[in-house]
């Protein structure tokens, strides 16, 4: 019997060795899944303080944008207003001086349609061998 409680001792050493062994290397994995948390943690840190810059930079820039939207505003509202004036004006302008144009086109139109008529007259009559004078005697 002591040689099986020999056997049975050592069998009990070798498997807490092999525990310890085993418990060892789960040790050391551990410690390198903490180091990587840690480094992950080191950068997510990183992350969110950028995080945190590019934020404050955002509002910076919407405050920036909130003070000059409403002088641009103001800008583009007397733009309208001026145009509207300046439209109003021109139809003014051209409601004024439409109908005086037109009689004076016409006008032209008719005294060049005179002249043109008179001209051809005149050809008319000195091809023909027609005198301009009346009576066909020139009158000196």
């Amino acid at each position: 019997m002591p040689l099986l409680v020999g056997i049975c001792v050592v069998m009990a050493t070798l498997a807490w060795v092999a525990i310890a062994v085993a418990a060892v290397r789960v040790m050391a994995r551990v410690e390198k899944a903490s180091d990587q948390v840690t480094t992950l943690t080191v950068e997510i840190q990183q992350w969110i303080d950028q995080a945190h810059e590019l934020t404050r930079e955002a509002r910076e820039t919407v405050s920036s944008v909130r003070g000059v939207v409403a002088p641009i505003r103001r800008v583009a509202e007397r733009f309208e207003t001026v145009a509207e004036r300046a439209a109003g004006l021109s139809e003014t302008v051209l409601a004024e001086a439409e109908p005086p144009l037109r009689t004076a086109v016409a006008v032209a139109r008719g005294v060049r349609s005179a002249a043109a008529f008179l001209l051809e007259r005149w050809a008319h009559r000195s091809h023909n061998g027609r005198s301009a004078t009346p009576g066909g005697h020139e009158h000196e």
